[in-house]
């Protein structure tokens, strides 16, 4: 049936309604995004926190501790940016998120200092030293891995790293596996991602439906546990109540007893319960509307399309485009591969980059096939030896993929989406701490990360550790972080030369 003059008029009050609502929703957007890009008192400028940044992105050896212990040594004592509370605010919520802990709260310190633009500037200067070092590292890995001593320092660093992440499993498994569910959570995550073909992603999200569920269950518990001790505690009230108005009635009746005639009677009940009728609610009917008819598109006009072509394209060349052409296209795509891969990584990396080990290798050697194993072990032996995060591994996979423009689109696409997720969270930090669905979510997801920690280490064990002196020197370098706690650079050093004295036959186990 063909639409009323009313119906038309009541369509369009609804779309231009709309509108001013996406007007006015666009408006406030901008309005908070120029006010948190660059903030009207800011407190510090951005070549301060550029200059500050830059020192720790060159200087941060250890690992996220030793890092963050770092940025509190610059930002509260010295520069005295921040109290000790508003770090411990960065820390936090650095913690709660995806990515490198270190490069969250870099980014959190920067936005709380210098609004959007600071925290660009902060995250960008911390990156950069660990970036151009991974470059070079990369340029010179195929001429090291030729010679041979240099393949066996190879080996005591994969080595080094594995007994690492061996330790920082066991640490964190201290922390985070407080309850009984979070130990058997851990435990078959681990499970999944060794022996299953499980990935990283869908671990995540199990993990935090468990916790959700968990919290859920144990809230509606506790909920029922303190309605029942109400209700017990009404009910005792009223028992009490009523025994002392009967010794008052009885008292009254011997007191005065000579005023007594007819019947007396004791009221010992407990109050009824009053009988209240429910009224059933009508039927809702369900509201139709009609479907709105849309215009048809105009159609382009394409007359001289044709002729156009022919005169920038002659037919001559046709052939020899594709072949031309192929080259950009391939390197296009693997640029697109890694930035996808990377943009995934960097969105569900809790707990640091040693999570994402058997995602990343199995994206990169097994489905992609852009390198070995082998090589692969040796990047992450270089993301532990330069400064800065172990994230920056990205880095030496794009190079390897598509050189410096892989390497910077890997980089930017690993640190992307947890910065985007602390500028949104740290924007309004006390709702997102006081959520009950997203700490239900981590809930579940802390316990998990054990696991994936230990899936991370038994993945590099079984592409670095080829002969039993590894195996040998990746227990050394565990005890050493776990008893000595020494730098890990400098166990990833000592491990390397202890390897290649052990392959020149210097020094023996037996």
């Amino acid at each position: 049936m063909p639409k009323s003059n009313s119906d038309k008029v009541t369509s369009k009050n609804r779309l231009s309604g709309l509108r001013r609502q996406a007007g006015r929703l666009a408006s406030e957007v901008r309005e908070w995004l120029g006010v948190q890009f660059v903030p009207e008192a800011p407190r510090a400028e951005w070549r301060a926190l550029a200059k500050t940044f830059l020192k720790v992105g060159a200087t941060g050896f250890g690992g996220g501790l030793a890092v963050i212990s770092q940025i509190r040594r610059q930002v509260v004592r010295e520069r005295r940016w921040l109290s000790d509370e508003e770090f411990l605010d960065a820390v936090s919520l650095a913690q709660s998120l995806p990515g490198a802990n270190a490069a969250n709260a870099i980014s959190y310190v920067g936005l709380k200092l210098g609004g959007i633009r600071g925290a660009l500037v902060s995250l960008g200067s911390f990156i950069l030293p660990s970036f151009l070092i991974m470059i070079a590292l990369t340029v010179v890995h195929g001429q090291l891995a030729e010679i041979p001593d240099g393949e066996r320092i190879f080996q005591g660093f994969n080595a080094a790293v594995v007994g690492l992440i061996a330790a920082t499993t066991v640490r964190l498994g201290k922390t985070a596996l407080q309850q009984q569910w979070h130990l058997e959570l851990g435990v078959a995550v681990a499970f999944l991602l060794i022996f299953t073909q499980t990935t990283v992603v869908e671990v995540v999200l199990l993990a935090g439906m468990t916790g959700i569920v968990v919290r859920l269950y144990t809230s509606s518990v506790r909920r029922r546990l303190r309605q029942r001790v109400h209700k017990d505690r009404q009910a005792q009230l009223r028992v009490l109540a009523a025994e002392q108005k009967a010794r008052q009635q009885a008292a009254e009746m011997i007191d005065h007893g000579d005023r007594l005639s007819g019947e007396f009677r004791v009221e010992t009940g407990i109050g009824r319960a009053a009988k209240g009728s429910t009224k059933e609610s009508p039927p809702e009917t369900p509201q139709t509307e009609e479907e709105h008819r849309q215009p048809p598109l105009p159609r382009a006009d394409k007359r001289g399309v044709t002729s156009k072509l022919r005169s920038i394209a002659p037919l001559s060349l046709l052939p020899v485009l594709p072949m031309m052409a192929w080259p950009l296209v391939a390197k296009t795509i693997a640029v697109w591969q890694l930035a996808t891969i990377f943009l995934r990584v960097g969105s569900i990396t809790f707990g640091g980059g040693y999570v994402m080990i058997p995602q990343i290798e199995q994206d990169v050697c097994d489905i992609h096939r852009w390198m070995d194993h082998r090589t692969f072990a040796d990047g992450m032996a270089f993301g532990q030896i330069t400064p800065g995060p172990v994230l920056i591994t990205a880095t030496f996979i794009g190079y390897k993929v598509a050189g410096v423009v892989g390497a910077i689109v890997a980089t930017l696409s690993a640190f992307l989406p947890s910065f985007v997720m602390t500028v949104i969270a740290g924007s309004s930090i006390d709702r997102f701490r006081t959520s009950f669905q997203v700490q239900a979510f981590l809930s579940g997801v802390a316990p998990a990360v054990v696991g994936m920690l230990a899936a991370a280490g038994v993945s590099l064990a079984r592409s670095g550790l080829g002969s039993p002196e590894s195996y040998g020197v990746a227990a050394l370098s565990f005890l050493l972080m776990l008893r000595a706690r020494l730098n890990p650079v400098l166990i990833i050093l000592l491990c390397g030369g202890l390897q290649l004295v052990i392959s020149r036959g210097l020094v023996s186990w037996n």
